[in-house]
């Protein structure tokens, strides 16, 4: 709107007074959409307003920006659960309180990866996008077997608390943030999730253009009701393309508000009327926002028209001396002294934007901004907003700026530049260029191009020397070559591996290399250099005569393990059969290099080899008697139970963990400790456990845990039923619900 004094006057404000630390209980939900997308969002608009003194690293760093880091910060407690899904609740100053419920609405787990991604971009932190991402996959996953998902879960167990599937309250912004999350930071995973849920909506929950709530597991309607928060589904069907079965919903929800003016919360769809109790209309957002994307869609009036209606209900029913009430009843427009924030922030930004088609939200991308930060110069304000939730809008072209991907993307664009070669990239069998050497005349080309003769394909004699230089030597290649049998040998061919000769372990059998063999093999052809056979090398020489012992047949302990044995030696010597028929069809036809038998025998000599060195080894370990684990145990044991080292301070006991199988350095330390460093400073020392008085109540820090999820990569949570849960150099103990 270009009022700049008033937005630096709320970032000064903002920046003295705001305390993180302070020691109240917050909604995570309703923090991260309004407080830290707020500030995000200020952030990224701050570079608009005149007189702003950024930070040196804008838009990359900022003290709005490190605001919204420390909020958000405050917020992770509440995913350290087993299933990566957060609690509603956490206090700010001490954390989640112990005795918190872990049940929350489905939008409260699922409304996180448009402020956590966007301050993981802008920071380089990549802990807040892959908390939310993992948030989502938990509960994509934990969707009933027709694809949809109940309306509260217990995040600590992943089971279904209320299992009514819609999408209107407690679900809503969950849906919403599959589509605009997939758009903003280009995560097909995202959309698909959402198509797959979009797909069993409109099977079970939607009738025709209206949306009932529907049992998650059956599908059977439970409330033929539409609330006012389902208006949401036209935008968004819009933004990811869908704008005529979008248009077609958002003009059967026109009904509603041209028999009351505005949207009720509830209204039946049965009798067409409103729901008891919930008749009001506290100002929502949700139907201006559809109406404004469906418009920059279509530039249909009848968004105009209709927006301008609701202006006028809203200007004479609404409007009181000190602002704008909620309607308590549309049936009769009575007033509520109540105005929800979310009028200003989202209701009357979304109506300013709609009748404002000049305004740079609306910008396509035909105009933009460079400026200079310490990735490089970066374009800007092209377009492309997406609000959240609390329509707060986050400009995807900082994101991309300050992020990871855009120095990968100069490398790639730097690197296909230095190797681009254009000539190569003109195709002179094309009918474009037939003809065109007859309307050129030599005074046109330049010089470079007159000293390319393409008529001809000649190789340089460089090129051709470094090609003969390469097939040399390759020919050189060092290979082991396996002679081919004699035609009068040819139906009978077995190749020993070695001979073997028993040692001291049993059943172990040593190969010995065969003595040299003077059988000449066959004289290469002379066009072909070939290297020359040692005369050692165990696979020089092939006694027809000689059986193959890869597996010795005498050590077998039963007739099974015989027979096994038979039958793998028998496979060997059809494997090698099979070589050397393929090493004499490749000779044949010239290719002397052919050596696949030779290959075969030296593998299985090796594998043999070690398998001997295994057996000799594994021989001279020292096998645990159940005796020998008997007696360990019960040293461990009766270390574990002497008395730890334990201090008392101010009535509550302090535990000194030293774990130790050594009974000897567990005195050791006690004595230290008690003689020594606590007597120094006279701490009074206790041997043994002592426990904790009953008038002593516990320290609030002791009522809250602080502790942060683990993200190593984007991994998918489980539900697992230990009674700790590790983190990198601490093991913190968990308490189950019961025990709460």
């Amino acid at each position: 709107m270009g009022n700049h004094t008033e937005f630096k006057r709320a970032v000064n404000l903002i920046l003295e007074n705001i305390n993180v630390d302070a020691n109240v209980n917050v909604s995570v939900f309703e923090t991260n959409i309004r407080v830290v997308g707020g500030l995000l969002s200020a952030h990224i608009l701050s570079g608009r307003v005149e007189g702003m003194q950024l930070h040196d690293g804008w838009p990359c760093s900022g003290p709005l920006l490190d605001l919204a880091v420390k909020f958000a910060t405050k917020l992770l407690p509440a995913f350290n659960t087993e299933t990566g899904m957060p609690y509603g609740t956490v206090n700010l100053k001490y954390g989640v309180n112990r005795f918190e419920t872990p049940v929350t609405c489905t939008a409260g787990v699922g409304t996180f990866v448009i402020e956590f991604g966007a301050l993981s971009r802008l920071t380089g932190d990549p802990h807040f996008e892959k908390i939310a991402l993992n948030a989502l996959d938990a509960l994509y996953r934990a969707r009933s077997g027709i694809g949809l998902v109940g309306n509260h879960i217990n995040t600590e167990t992943g089971l279904w608390t209320a299992t009514d599937a819609g999408i209107g309250a407690g679900v809503d912004s969950y849906f919403e943030y599959l589509a605009k999350g997939g758009l903003l930071f280009h995560r097909p995973k995202l959309l698909q999730q959402f198509y797959d849920y979009e797909k069993a909506i409109n099977k079970y929950i939607r009738q025709d253009d209206w949306f009932t709530w529907v049992s998650m597991t059956k599908g059977g309607v439970t409330f033929p009701i539409f609330q006012s928060l389902e208006a949401f589904w036209p935008g968004v069907l819009a933004l990811i393309g869908k704008v005529d079965d979008a248009t077609r919903i958002l003009l059967t929800y026109f009904q509603i508000n041209r028999q009351f003016g505005v949207t009720p919360e509830f209204y039946n769809l049965q009798n067409h009327e409103t729901s008891n109790q919930r008749a009001g209309y506290p100002l929502r957002p949700e139907m201006v926002e559809s109406m404004l994307y469906l418009y920059k869609a279509t530039k249909d009036p009848t968004y105009l028209h209709e927006a301008a209606a609701m202006v006028e209900a809203i200007e004479h029913g609404t409007k009181t001396k000190c602002g704008y009430a909620t309607i308590k009843d549309v049936n009769d427009y009575t007033l509520e002294d109540r105005m929800e924030s979310f009028f200003l922030a989202e209701t009357t930004k979304y109506l300013y934007l709609l009748f404002d088609e000049e305004n740079f939200m609306h910008n396509d991308g035909t105009t933009s901004r460079i400026i200079d930060t310490p990735n490089g110069k970066c374009v800007i304000e092209a377009g492309g907003y997406i609000f959240n939730t609390e329509a707060h809008p986050i400009d995807p072209a900082m994101l991309y700026c300050c992020s990871s991907k855009k120095a990968e993307d100069i490398t790639k664009l730097q690197k296909f530049e230095d190797n681009i070669d254009f000539i190569s990239l003109l195709d002179l069998r094309d009918p474009h260029f037939q003809g065109m050497d007859k309307d050129l005349d030599k005074e046109d080309l330049s010089l470079e191009v007159n000293e390319l003769d393409v008529g001809e394909e000649q190789m340089s004699p460089e090129i051709e020397s470094e090609i003969e230089e390469l097939e040399r030597q390759w020919d050189q290649t060092d290979n082991i070559q396996v002679p081919l049998a004699t035609p009068s040998s040819e139906s009978n061919i077995q190749v020993p591996l070695a001979t073997t000769t028993p040692t001291s372990e049993p059943n172990i059998q040593v190969p010995i290399p065969p003595p040299p063999t003077t059988t000449p093999t066959p004289t290469p052809d002379t066009t072909i250099q070939e290297p020359p056979i040692s005369p050692t090398t165990p696979l020089s020489g092939v006694n027809a005569d000689t059986p193959i012992l890869l597996i010795d047949l005498k050590s077998s302990t039963s007739k099974t393990e015989l027979q096994e044995r038979v039958k793998v030696n028998k496979e060997v010597i059809e494997l090698i059969t099979n070589a050397k028929e393929h090493d004499k069809k490749q000779h044949a036809a010239g290719d002397l290099r052919s050596n696949l038998a030779g290959e075969i025998l030296q593998y299985l000599i090796d594998i043999r080899n070690e398998y001997s060195n295994l057996l000799k080894i594994s021989a001279k370990l020292e096998t645990p008697t159940m005796e020998n684990i008997k007696v360990q145990l019960a040293k461990r044991k009766y270390v574990q139970e002497q008395p730890g080292i334990e201090i008392l301070d101010e009535n509550i006991c302090v535990p000194i963990e030293r774990s130790s199988d050594s009974l000897a350095l567990k005195r050791m330390l006690n004595i230290i400790y008690s003689k020594h460093i606590l007597k120094r400073h006279q701490i009074r020392f206790i041997h043994g456990p002592i426990c904790r008085p009953k008038d002593a109540p516990p320290k609030i820090e002791e009522m809250y845990f602080t502790n942060k999820p683990a993200i190593f990569g984007i991994e998918k949570a489980k539900l697992p039923k230990l009674c700790f849960r590790d983190f990198p150099g601490t093991r913190q103990p968990y308490t189950s619900n019961i025990e709460r």
